[in-house]
């Protein structure tokens, strides 16, 4: 066998399959534009279109990377973001996070996502491309997928 740099750690076999997203954003649109951006890595989608779908979503079923909406009724970003890092499941609770926001006062919501570990921040509208390089640094592709 040929010698590899870094061994990644070995998914179960169910990790042959696409990686799951979850998106969770009340606004379907954004939900819908979040899905054509990503499309290029051919990723399996799940919705939620609050925080605590979210969190029966993700507790449900096996998700690779989430991004959510920080404004959102009911439970925000962050509480979310804090929710799943505190999951009795270590795979959730390890999932990497991206927290999107439209609020004018960037600097309060992103230390209030970092606080809650969120993996990355980003503000809207998001570009294709800002979207693609944030996913890609927080979920890189599975060593397979060539």
């Amino acid at each position: 066998s040929r010698p590899t740099g870094s061994t990644p750690t070995v998914r179960p076999a169910s990790g042959a399959g696409p990686q799951r997203v979850l998106l969770v954003d009340d606004s379907r649109s954004i939900r819908t534009l979040l899905k054509i951006y990503l499309m290029a890595r051919s990723f399996e989608f799940l919705e939620a279109e609050s925080a605590e779908e979210g969190l029966k979503v993700a507790e449900a079923e096996p998700v690779d990377l989430i991004l959510t909406d920080f404004h959102m009724d009911g439970m925000n970003g962050a509480d979310f973001a804090g929710q799943i890092r505190a999951s009795a499941n270590p795979k959730l609770s390890k999932v990497p996070i991206l927290m999107m926001t439209g609020d004018p006062n960037v600097a309060e919501v992103r230390a209030l996502g970092q606080k809650a570990g969120i993996s990355a921040f980003v503000r809207k509208p998001v570009s294709c491309a800002q979207l693609m390089t944030l996913v890609d640094t927080i979920l890189p592709l599975p060593r397979a997928a060539k």
